[in-house]
Formats: structure tokens, C-alpha cells, sequence
């Protein structure tokens, strides 16, 4: 007598989809958070990294390194000046100061990607940056390596940049003056040694993830990176992509309506900072305004509490 080789019926087989589908909707959750959490450290490493190229630069020099040296397209950023203690000195070494940021012979300084300045949460490291043209039009494009930290050059992310008017009424810059009590650490032009940072090194911010803004709608062609502060990071000519400051406190998510020159991360309901002395701690984006201008200062004389 044969025998009756029973299959699957059309209920049981939806039955058996139906499962499959809840539990990958209740894995994915965790999937996504597991992923979340390696990047959030990923991000967190950089900014260690950071900081010990920073420690080392202050070993060798004897003060925090420059935020940026000019401010035109001749400009090079703390990141470019951070590279030989990272293990990058080929890259730091092939920049030819005499020409352009965008000039092609600075193809290797400007244009390698590099990984340990972008926060995983938010992309990958790529070199698709317009380069600024002192605020006009860009003339190259989508070339500049990216980055996604910002100095803390304190108060205003405009710190080391004083307009002044001479005899004749002609409006001038000059160029590295700052108020110790409203500056950061690392500011355009910016030479601060450690006895320079009254109010400790490991109450005073360094470096930390900045923001960056939606583009603003009618921005012309070309120009979305300029107003977004993302054009090329190692380039020292856009303030807003190498600069954050305090005064208007951090970015309140994704879409903040504050133009860019904010510090604001792709990680939910934190911002992380390196501070002077080398530890990474993250910061709620709820801090009080106050209290969060009190730690980008580096001679406020005011009592942080962490």
C-alpha cells in the first residue's frame, strides 16, 4: 500500500511567513542599535585619536595647534596640522603652500579621504567636498576630503577674527586677537599654551562633532556646501567647517534652523567632545546654554559641573 506524501497547505505556509516577518521586525530594532552603538564608538575612537595627536603636538611644540593659519585659499585647518602625529605625515608633507587648496599639485594633501575625521553615524570618508573660494563660487568641485568635527574656538566660531577700522575708515581683520574669556582653544590664527587654559584642561572642550544643516532652499548651484559649512576640511578657508562655537548652544536634531556653525551630531540625544587633557565624554544636547558655554572657554573662571 503506498503512501500519501502530505505538503504544505496555503494557511500554514502564510502561518510560517507571517513568524518569519515578526520576529525579523522585532530583530531589526536590534540590529540597528547594535549597529548604531559600534559606529557611536567608532566616533568615539576618532575623537581619542584626536587627542592624542593633540597631546603630541603639545609635546612637541608647546601649545594646542592652530586653528587655521589664513583665511583665504592659501588656508590650512587644525585637521591639516594634526596629520604627522596621526601616522600622515606623507599627507601632511606633500602640501605645497605657494599654491591654491584647490590647485591640483595639493591633490594628495586635500583630496585623500580619511576615515578617522568622519563620524560613521553620519557617512563614509570620501573626498566629494567643493572647496571654497574665499565665500565666492567654488571652482573646483565635489574633490575636498570631508570631515565632520569641529574645533572649539569657544563663544563664537568667528574667535581670532576682530573687523577694525583704521585712520582712513578702511575696515581691516586682524587677525588672532581674542578675549581669553570668550575664546576656546583653537581659533583662527590661535597659539594657546597650556597655562593659557585658566579654567583646566579637562573642564575645556577641543574638538567635537559638529552640525550640519539642511541646504538652505534657493542656495545657488554650486554653492550647497558653502552654506551647509562642508566644503573641504583640511582647507582652512571656510570658517563653518572647521569651527563651532557655544553662543547659541548645540543643535537640537537633524533639522536645526541655526545655519551651520553649531556643534550637533547624527547620534540620538548626545554630541561627543574630546576635551584638553584627552578623555571623550558625550554631552547631551540638552545642556543648559550656560553651562555649555562655560566649558568652551579656556578663562571664563566659571564652575563646571560634569
Amino acid at each position: 500500500m503506498g503512501h500519501r506524501h502530505r505538503g504544505f497547505t496555503l494557511v500554514e505556509l502564510l502561518v510560517v511567513i507571517a513568524i518569519i516577518g515578526i520576529l525579523i521586525a522585532l530583530l531589526l530594532p536590534a540590529v540597528q542599535a547594535a549597529r548604531e552603538a559600534a559606529h557611536r564608538s567608532q566616533c568615539e575612537n576618532n575623537l581619542k585619536q584626536m587627542g592624542l595627536a593633540i597631546q603630541t603636538h603639545l609635546d612637541a611644540l608647546k601649545r594646542f595647534p592652530m586653528g587655521r593659519n589664513r583665511y583665504d585659499q592659501y588656508a590650512v585647518s587644525w585637521a591639516y596640522y594634526l596629520l604627522p602625529y596621526m601616522e600622515e605625515s606623507a599627507i601632511y608633507s606633500a602640501y605645497i603652500s605657494a599654491n591654491r587648496d584647490d590647485d591640483a599639485v595639493n591633490s594628495q594633501t586635500m583630496r585623500t579621504p580619511l576615515s578617522i575625521y568622519v563620524c560613521p553615524s553620519r557617512r563614509s570618508a570620501a573626498a566629494d567636498r567643493n572647496f571654497d573660494n574665499n565665500d565666492g563660487p567654488p571652482v573646483v568641485l565635489h574633490a575636498g576630503s570631508l570631515g565632520d568635527y569641529a574645533a572649539n574656538a569657544g563663544l563664537d566660531y568667528m574667535t581670532g577674527m576682530t573687523t577694525k577700522t583704521d585712520t582712513t575708515g578702511a575696515v581691516y581683520i586682524q587677525f588672532g586677537t581674542y578675549d581669553p574669556t570668550k575664546a576656546g582653544p583653537i581659533f583662527s590664527a590661535s597659539r594657546v599654551a597650556v597655562r593659557n587654559v585658566i579654567d583646566g584642561l579637562s573642564n575645556t572642550l577641543a574638538v567635537g562633532e559638529r552640525y550640519i544643516p539642511p541646504v538652505p532652499a534657493g542656495t545657488p548651484q554650486g554653492m550647497e556646501d558653502y552654506q551647509q559649512g562642508d566644503t573641504a576640511f583640511i582647507s582652512g578657508d571656510q570658517p563653518r567647517t572647521v569651527f563651532a562655537g557655544t553662543q547659541d548652544g548645540l543643535a537640537t536634531g537633524p533639522n536645526d534652523p541655526a545655519p551651520a556653525s553649531k556643534f550637533g551630531s547624527a547620534h540620538v540625544g548626545v554630541v561627543q567632545f574630546l576635551f584638553l587633557d584627552g578623555h571623550v565624554s558625550p554631552i547631551d544636547d540638552t545642556i543648559n546654554k550656560t553651562e555649555l558655554m562655560a566649558l568652551s572657554t579656556i578663562a571664563g573662571g566659571e564652575t563646571v559641573k560634569q
